[in-house]
């Protein structure tokens, strides 16, 4: 093709035809402008394709990771107002007249102490972050992304923050009460009596009553802001459903 070009520009300038020779010059150099131009063209759709692709792979991972958080958050749900609900029939307890402090101790013992700890599926999330691929997410949906991971994290925090409240008064029952071996070990020593839980149940019911109460309080928040963050999970996830490439 090269050749072609310039045995047509010797010819036109041995035949001494300028006129011609400056048209087509002109008219290789529009080519040329053309070439590079649809050059430039598929380029830039090509890259355009690399970014939609790898967008669209950031949506269906952080669909994964959002409907794992939903389910997530159902389940934990469930959990914190099924003990809360059970904590609160108990208290009824307190208005039998009848009621002996050792039947308070049982009802206190046999309540869950332990609460599920509250984690979210924030890898992709942070993906976006570290990589400053987050750009590639319109600005609307990257805002509520980036909202409902502050929500999340806020979540935690407070959370971790009230059950270590509640963990410490749990560390005290401990030491008021000792491990359950040492109680039945305690059964056969008539030197150690007055270590028996037997003659500590005032301060064993207070602490006990004190960690369930906290632990309750503790949950109602967390429930109220899971449940909040459903509402921001379900939108997200149907704002991404609607840009996932069928």
């Amino acid at each position: 093709m090269i050749k072609l070009f310039s045995k047509i520009h010797q010819n036109l300038l041995s035949e001494g035809n300028i006129g011609k020779y400056l048209k087509y010059a002109v008219g290789e150099i529009i080519l040329v402008v053309i070439g590079i131009l649809i050059a430039l063209q598929i380029n830039n759709w090509n890259e355009h394709r690399k970014q939609d692709n790898k967008r669209q792979g950031y949506y269906h991972q952080l669909l994964d990771d959002l409907n794992r958080d939903l389910n997530f958050t159902n389940s934990i749900i469930k959990e914190f107002e099924a003990y809360d609900e059970n904590y609160l029939d108990n208290l009824e307890n307190y208005a039998d007249e009848s009621i002996t402090i050792e039947k308070l101790y049982d009802i206190l013992i046999g309540l869950k102490v332990i609460s599920s700890a509250l984690t979210f599926n924030s890898s992709t999330m942070e993906s976006l972050l570290n990589s400053n691929d987050i750009g590639l997410i319109d600005p609307v949906l990257r805002n509520k992304l980036i909202d409902l991971k502050r929500l999340q994290d806020l979540t935690i925090k407070r959370f971790d923050f009230t059950n270590e409240g509640k963990n410490q008064i749990v560390q005290n029952v401990s030491l008021i009460l000792g491990s359950p071996q040492m109680q039945a070990n305690l059964k056969e020593q008539s030197q150690l009596q007055s270590l028996k839980k037997d003659n500590k149940m005032p301060e064993l019911i207070l602490a006990l009553e004190a960690t369930h109460r906290w632990k309750y309080l503790s949950q109602i928040e967390a429930v109220d802001r899971l449940k909040t963050m459903q509402i921001e999970l379900r939108d997200i996830i149907g704002t991404i459903n609607k840009k996932v490439r069928k």
